[in-house]
C-alpha cells in the first residue's frame, strides 16, 4: 500500500510560478499543511506501522521542498525511521517554462490554456521539457520497484499525477486527464485502486 502526497505549498506555488526541477522553500502554510497530513496519516494508521515490525517507510523526492515536507510530516506522524530520498520521484523538469508565471505561459500560447489540465498542458506544449514518455518511464520504474511495500511517498503535483494514473492502469488520455495533487488531500493507493483522502 502506498500513500502519496504533494509537498507543501512553496513560494512559487503561492506565485503561481512553475517550479519544475527548480525549488523554492515552503511557505508557513506549506508546513501547516504538512503538520496536518502527518497528524491524519497517525490518526489512521496502527500504532505498529508507525513505529514497529510493521511500520511504513517514509519517501520523498530528493527536491528541497519534497524532502522538508517529509521530514515535517514525519514528525507530525510520530515516527522515527529516516526519510530516504528517490531521484525517480523528483517532479518533471518544465524546461523553459520554469520560473515563469502560468499565465504568462497562456498568454504567450493560448492554445495552452485550452488545455484541459497542466498535465495536459505540459505534455503537448512544453517542448523543451522532460517529456512525458521519460517521466512515465521513470516512474513506472519506480511503481516496479515499489512492489506491494508499505510506503508513505512526499512527491509532487505532476509527477504525483501520473504515479496515480500508472497505478491504476489508465491510458494516456485518462492520464492527461487527471489535474495535479494538491497538498491537502493524501492518495492511498492498494490493490490497482486510487482513493482520495482529505485532510481535515
Amino acid at each position: 500500500m502506498i500513500y502519496l502526497l504533494r509537498h507543501g505549498q512553496t513560494h512559487f506555488n503561492l506565485e503561481r510560478r512553475i517550479e519544475g526541477s527548480l525549488d523554492s522553500p515552503l511557505t508557513s502554510l506549506g508546513r501547516e499543511q504538512m503538520r496536518a497530513a502527518g497528524e491524519r496519516l497517525r490518526g489512521m494508521l496502527a500504532p505498529e506501522t508507525l513505529n514497529g515490525e510493521a511500520e511504513y517507510q517514509i519517501l520523498s523526492s530528493p527536491q528541497p521542498r519534497a524532502h522538508q515536507s517529509a521530514l515535517i510530516l514525519r514528525e507530525a506522524m510520530g515516527a522515527d525511521k529516516p526519510v530516504i530520498t528517490d531521484a525517480r520521484l523528483a517532479e518533471v523538469g518544465c524546461g523553459s517554462w520554469e520560473k515563469h508565471h502560468y499565465a504568462s505561459i497562456c498568454a504567450r500560447d493560448p492554445l495552452v490554456e485550452e488545455e484541459p489540465t497542466f498535465l495536459s498542458a505540459w505534455a503537448h506544449h512544453c517542448l523543451d521539457g522532460e517529456g512525458l514518455d521519460t517521466a512515465v518511464e521513470r516512474l513506472w520504474c519506480w511503481l516496479r520497484w515499489a512492489g506491494n511495500a508499505r510506503l508513505i511517498v512526499v512527491g509532487h503535483g505532476i509527477s504525483g499525477a501520473i504515479l496515480r494514473a500508472l497505478y491504476a492502469g489508465e491510458g494516456r488520455d485518462a492520464m492527461l486527464a487527471h489535474h495535479t495533487i494538491e497538498p491537502d488531500c493524501i492518495h492511498r493507493l492498494e490493490r490497482g485502486w486510487v482513493e482520495e483522502i482529505a485532510v481535515d
